[in-house]
């Protein structure tokens, strides 16, 4: 349209200005326009370009509007263009975050699965030495975990014809006779604890993660850990020390049953020392004697004869010590 009106203008202008030249041609003549006043020649010419300069004043608003308007099209199509782009990247940045944590969530749970798996091993280990589960139906109960049951092992511990009393009794007498599944049920709850966090920590599946922290593997957890809080010995009843004579042999004592029996040694740790050993009276008669009498000879002095009956199994003085193969004279001669 701008271009039309520009062209329309320049026709107009030249049309204009030849009927100008063929007026002044026919009725003023051109040696006449330039003998002239200089008042009528000026009058004459802004009658030829006045209107032409009105003219070209309206076509330049009008093209300048025209440009106004085209430009402000422009800005629109740029603004439009620009959220559209910024739309689409926002959309390809929201893709791609999505697609990143999709796959950070499949390596984790790629991760997580052999932890799982390591979890079910462990349970089944224990369901083994429990006697949750006999050696012929092992197999089965693999076979079931491999077709898509993974709590196969987990929900033989959580039987629903036992109370949960019945179940912690009953696991903790079989653990005061098999000392050595202690590691092992520590080594299911330290995995259990660092799958749950592993699984918190990535935001892996919400309903996998719910399975295991509330499902059979979270029952188990809390079912091992009150079956090694359990106490199956009442705790006023505090084993009486062994009479030693070697003070190293009840420190050797107290860590052994630190590692059995943990509730006993913190009653025993609680309890007052045992009282040393009473020393025969012949023995304090003698301490007494040697007071009073320091010159004294040793013969004047009964020494008491050492009872072999206190004397503790591995040592010299007693009679089950073997002699000295170098010297066995010696040796009876000392018994």
């Amino acid at each position: 349209m701008a271009l039309a009106l520009l062209i329309l203008a320049i026709v107009v202008t030249f049309g204009w200005l030849l009927t100008a030249a063929l007026y002044v041609d026919g009725r003023i003549g051109w040696v006449n326009l330039l003998s002239q006043h200089p008042s009528e020649l000026a009058a004459l010419l802004a009658g030829i370009f006045a209107p032409l300069a009105v003219a070209w004043l309206v076509i330049a608003y009008l093209r300048q509007g025209a440009a106004q308007r085209e430009l402000a099209f422009a800005l629109r199509q740029l603004h439009w263009q620009a959220r559209k782009s910024t739309e689409q990247t926002e959309t390809i940045v929201r893709t791609l975050a999505e697609a990143q944590s999709r796959s950070r969530r499949d390596s984790a749970l790629d991760l997580a699965m052999p932890a799982l798996s390591d979890l079910t091993a462990l349970a089944a280990q224990l369901a083994l030495a429990f006697e949750r589960v006999a050696h012929r139906d092992l197999a089965d109960r693999w076979a079931m975990t491999q077709d898509g049951d993974r709590w196969a092992f987990f929900r033989l511990f959580l039987n629903a014809d036992e109370s949960e009393g019945e179940r912690i009794a009953d696991l903790a007498d079989r653990l005061a006779g098999a000392p050595h599944l202690r590691p092992v049920i520590a080594d299911y709850l330290r995995q259990h604890d660092k799958l749950t966090e592993f699984l918190r920590t990535n935001e892996i599946d919400a309903l996998l993660r719910d399975r295991i922290e509330d499902g059979p593997p979270g029952a188990l957890y809390a079912l091992l850990l009150s079956v090694l809080r359990h106490d199956p010995v009442v705790s006023s009843a505090v084993p009486p020390p062994a009479e030693s004579a070697d003070p190293g042999a009840a420190r050797l004592a107290s860590q052994v049953a630190k590692v059995l029996w943990p509730g006993g040694a913190a009653a025993l740790a609680s309890a007052p020392p045992p009282s040393p050993a009473p020393q025969p009276a012949n023995v304090a008669s003698l301490a007494s004697v040697r007071a009073a009498n320091p010159p004294a000879s040793p013969s004047a002095v009964d020494v008491p004869a050492r009872d072999s009956a206190r004397v503790a199994p591995f040592s010299p003085l007693s009679p089950e010590f073997p002699p000295d193969p170098a010297n066995p004279d010696k040796g009876a001669a000392k018994r």
